[in-house]
């Protein structure tokens, strides 16, 4: 859906796991290749603009970031193997079948590392819940807004992806996020649940009474949000 040059991506895709995502690959798969290109520009953008805050001479910032670039993958992939024993067997199916179906265009790593990302890099929208007395006519409003750089390249490719899985016991639902993420941020399923993502920050330790905990070893938080619709 175009509207002057602000684009959305939306499809309906459907049947198991696996097909879901080779649809999905099939249809965008030229679109999550660059997204993810794009992510990784924007990364290393971000991290030569650190580096040059250190004062890491200009002449000297591609030689110290091909150094940085490998830890990062690392980073990555550790997370994603510390993660994955408890990362239910659909969602490594769907990220194989946009693999497969985007026909060589994106690996399996590319897409492994940029659903994992966010378990790196937490997050911290804003949402709204609003209902009775606070809205005009009594209905529950949900909102969740993106509080992140309106440039950064990840807003080229917002997507509005329709599931209906064939898999006992699920439903379908809505996932609104960018193309390649296939966790949740912002989704909403049939039965009328929505989910939106807010980590909590602890700016202040001192002000809570009891921190919450921590640990990379369980399901990636996107992959919990989606679960939960």
């Amino acid at each position: 859906m175009q509207k002057d040059t602000n684009v959305v991506y939306i499809a309906r895709v459907k049947g198991s796991a696996y097909e879901m995502g080779f649809a999905y690959g099939q249809m965008f798969g030229d679109y999550v290749a660059k997204n993810i290109n794009n992510m990784q520009d924007y990364l290393r953008s971000k991290l030569k603009s650190a580096l040059t805050d250190y004062g890491v001479p200009f002449y000297m910032l591609d030689i110290v970031y091909a150094q940085i670039e490998p830890l990062i993958f690392y980073a990555a992939d550790t997370n994603w193997q510390i993660a994955k024993p408890f990362v239910p067997q659909r969602f490594i199916d769907e990220l194989q079948g946009i693999t497969d179906g985007s026909n060589g265009t994106v690996t399996f790593e590319m897409v492994m590392r940029a659903n994992i990302l966010p378990e790196l890099t937490q997050a911290a929208c804003s949402i709204v819940g609003a209902w009775g007395a606070s809205t005009k006519d009594g209905r529950l409003l949900h909102l969740r807004a993106l509080d992140w750089e309106p440039t950064a390249p990840v807003n080229e490719f917002p997507s509005v992806i329709l599931y209906e899985p064939s898999e006992e016991g699920s439903h379908a639902f809505t996932n609104i996020g960018f193309l390649g993420l296939i966790g949740s941020i912002t989704a909403m399923s049939k039965i009328g649940i929505s989910v939106g993502e807010k980590v909590i920050c602890c700016p202040s330790p001192g002000e809570w009474p009891e921190l919450p905990q921590i640990t990379y070893n369980g399901k990636p938080w996107t992959f919990v949000l989606r679960d939960t619709i």
